[in-house]
């Protein structure tokens, strides 16, 4: 069975979003390659923004559960949390909805309210490096909205990678042990896996029972560093607390799958992080 974590579908406000999806060609620049888009294949549904097409490659690469993710980073991308419902109600023993939430907005916690407690959402995501001003995961201004995540009961999906922030301090994994210890009880998932500072980000999750990671595409483009230390946690203390994901339409199902399952997992690590672990954490 497989449960992708992190997916973003063709639907309404995620298809203007952050440049997710129609395709492009990057940098044209010898000197610039871009990891993103070096080897990546082609994605029907994500260069349509056909629905249809999304489904069907859901369908084709066995995809029985997935998280849907939601951005709010004011002028940086916005995703209607409504339409993250609306999505989710489709089919809502397959779709798992987590909350865009910006915390600087005036409404942050209410909506972290809205989201969880009225229309069943499982917690919210935050891309604080993203928002305007950008934040560090651990900025007291954060703090009403974990407040309230903890006291519903939410999971909190954080990104933390180099992407993330006017420099890489924004993307400190000392940010998210500061976090984690304050609120002990919160489940706490890394995006991205805090890359590109993999052993502090793994040291963290070591030390915080609360801190899941998911390296995605950290881990399954062939050729990234580190990736493979990743993949030594998984296999040892972290076999219950890593998720896999696709960050679809960072890449097509297929090309992540067929990415994530090449590298050396044990069997029964790559079971729990494909499947076991996410049904876990969502009392499945």
């Amino acid at each position: 069975m497989l449960f992708d974590f992190r997916i973003r579908p063709p639907f309404k406000s995620f298809l203007t979003t952050g440049g997710m999806f129609g395709g492009h060609d990057g940098s044209h620049d010898p000197a610039y390659i871009d990891p993103y888009e070096t080897g990546k294949d082609p994605i029907p549904s994500a260069d349509k923004g056909d629905m249809d097409l999304f489904f069907q490659e859901m369908e084709a690469n066995g995809i029985d559960k997935a998280g849907i993710i939601g951005r709010n980073c004011g002028p940086n991308g916005f995703v209607d949390n409504a339409d993250i419902r609306e999505f989710i109600q489709k089919d809502p023993n397959r779709f798992f909805g987590f909350a865009g939430i910006d915390p600087n907005a005036p409404d942050a916690v209410d909506e972290v309210t809205r989201c969880i407690r009225d229309w069943g959402f499982r917690g919210i995501s935050l891309e604080a490096g993203w928002c305007d001003p950008s934040l560090k995961p651990d900025d007291p201004i954060i703090d009403p909205v974990y407040e309230k995540v903890n006291e519903l009961g939410g999971i909190t999906l954080i990104s933390l990678s180099f992407c993330y922030g006017p420099d890489l301090s924004y993307s400190d994994p000392i940010t998210i042990q500061h976090v984690a210890n304050k609120y002990p009880n919160m489940k706490i998932c890394i995006s991205h896996g805090g890359w590109p500072q993999v052993q502090s980000m793994l040291a963290v999750a070591m030390r915080c029972p609360n801190v899941y990671l998911m390296p995605d595409c950290y881990l399954y483009i062939p050729g990234w560093p580190y990736a493979r230390d990743y993949v030594k946690a998984a296999n040892s203390y972290l076999k219950y607390r890593t998720l896999y994901a696709s960050a679809y339409p960072l890449r097509g199902f297929e090309q992540c799958y067929k990415g994530w399952c090449a590298q050396p997992f044990e069997p029964d690590a790559l079971k729990a992080n494909l499947y076991d672990n996410a049904a876990r954490l969502l009392g499945l």
